[in-house]
């Protein structure tokens, strides 16, 4: 049966008919300010459309800042308005809304200026230096007193954020820093994690690790999860040449992109392989499928952030977790404290920076060597 509400020979788009249909039941306040809207299922029965075209009209407005997602919990409404004291506003930019990571980075965030009293706008860089500088510029035209950032990971020319910290404008980066920027950040301790996604590999007897990243990156947390890499094989005496760095530029097709992940692990003759993060494990994944390269009879492979997905895959994955939520909150703790030192004159001018402790999920892409 078609829905009343979806005209199958409209002019419109099945998926904008659909965003249509949430913002007019947001406007009729039958979706409310804060609350979760119904799951993708339920709209799709409800609309007599498919879950992927509900998928993509809610990535739609995830994206417009009109809903957010929260692992484990569903999609909701923002609720930019909501205040108790009308303090004032904080903005916060992140990379990508519609990913996991930082969807809980985004709810933990929320979860404390609200009961602090202060609204909340949201935009995504979709991790470009240079949407990441209009959005400060912009934010600050209207007038926000505070920003939380998610640098984007292609930083060139941008001095956007170093401006902020000459003109003392109160922020807090969030997962990552910058190399040439020491300033406040909260984040998970990547030199940790690398540290022990490397150990484990080497206690199940590997000695040939390989290490796998995107091409384009200045962010800290890259370089320090290979801190840490560098440092267990160091400890254990095998950085040496055989243990090597391999960086694909992910913006090549997918065909090639497996071919060169493929051309690096046969020539490299590495037995493991620690990724940067669960997309790039995944990728991995997919390209071994129909190759000589099994996981993990071949290869053992680890990857970065314990993505829902993670757990999912057909040979569920062994990863480091990352506390996301938490440090949204801390962030936005360190944001309102730094916010207050300024009304009141007493910039103290100290830069705070806390790493959160990761934790390795044993799954089952891992095995002992030999």
């Amino acid at each position: 049966m078609e829905s009343k509400e979806i005209k199958r020979d409209s002019s419109k788009t099945l998926y904008k008919q659909v965003q249509e249909f949430i913002l007019n039941k947001i406007n009729e306040d039958i979706y409310r300010l804060g609350e979760a809207i119904p799951t993708e299922r339920e709209l799709s029965q409800q609309l007599s459309v498919s879950r992927y075209t509900i998928r993509r009209a809610i990535q739609d407005l995830v994206h417009e800042g009109c809903l957010y997602r929260v692992q484990g919990s569903g999609t909701f409404v923002y609720d930019n308005k909501k205040t108790t004291e009308n303090y004032g506003n904080i903005g916060v930019i992140l990379t990508h809304c519609e990913h996991e990571l930082e969807a809980n980075i985004l709810s933990g965030i929320e979860s404390f200026i609200q009961k602090k009293g202060f609204n909340m706008s949201f935009v995504s860089s979709n991790d470009n230096y240079k949407i990441e500088a209009e959005s400060i510029h912009t934010m600050r035209l209207n007038g926000i007193e505070g920003l939380i950032i998610m640098p984007a990971e292609d930083q060139k020319e941008s001095n956007a954020i170093t401006d902020l910290k000459n003109e003392e404008f109160p922020f807090v980066l969030v997962d990552r820093g910058l190399q040439d920027c020491k300033t406040n950040c909260v984040m998970s301790d990547n030199v940790l994690g690398g540290y022990k996604a490397t150990e484990y590999l080497i206690e199940l007897g590997h000695k040939k690790i390989g290490f796998i990243k995107g091409e384009f990156s200045k962010t800290s947390s890259i370089e320090d999860r290979i801190i840490g890499y560098k440092s267990a094989l160091k400890d254990y005496g095998l950085l040496g040449k055989e243990n090597k760095i391999f960086s694909y530029d992910n913006n090549l097709e997918k065909k090639e992109v497996y071919k060169n992940i493929y051309d690096y692990i046969k020539e490299s003759g590495i037995t493991s392989l620690i990724a940067i993060n669960d997309y790039i494990a995944l990728d991995v994944i997919k390209m071994s499928r129909g190759k000589d390269i099994e996981i993990p009879a071949d290869l053992s492979l680890i990857g970065f952030d314990n993505l829902d997905f993670s757990s999912h895959l057909e040979v569920p994955l062994t990863t480091i977790a990352q506390s996301s939520k938490e440090i949204g909150e801390e962030a936005a703790r360190i944001l309102v404290e730094k916010i207050n030192e300024k009304k009141n004159d007493k910039n103290k001018k100290i830069i705070v920076q806390k790493y959160f402790p990761v934790k390795l999920i044993e799954r089952e892409s891992c095995k002992r060597y030999g």
